[in-house]
């Protein structure tokens, strides 16, 4: 038997997006895409607002998300990217 661990990973763009900062170095990533490396420098919690629709009772509700751990990359192209890997 083969056991799997979940991984998931954020990344950001902003610093701004941050409850709190933990600077470091905490390696680097490479994309499919670009062979330069991009730096993450920040880790910590970040809060993500977003809306949640409930069909049945036709309603709207404002959810807060706390994903953590998050990093930052001040040269990433992209607002949030999210990776999942079995090990």
């Amino acid at each position: 038997m083969v056991l799997g661990l979940d991984i998931s990973i954020y990344f950001t763009l902003f610093e701004s997006d941050f409850v709190n900062i933990t600077l470091g170095n905490y390696g680097q990533v490479e994309t499919a895409e670009s062979k330069v490396p991009w730096f993450m420098v920040t880790s910590d919690t970040i809060l993500i607002e977003h809306k949640i629709f409930d069909p049945k009772k036709g309603t709207t509700k404002v959810a807060i998300s706390k994903p953590w751990l998050v990093y930052y990359i001040s040269n990433m192209q992209m607002y949030f990217l999210f990776t999942k890997q079995i090990l």
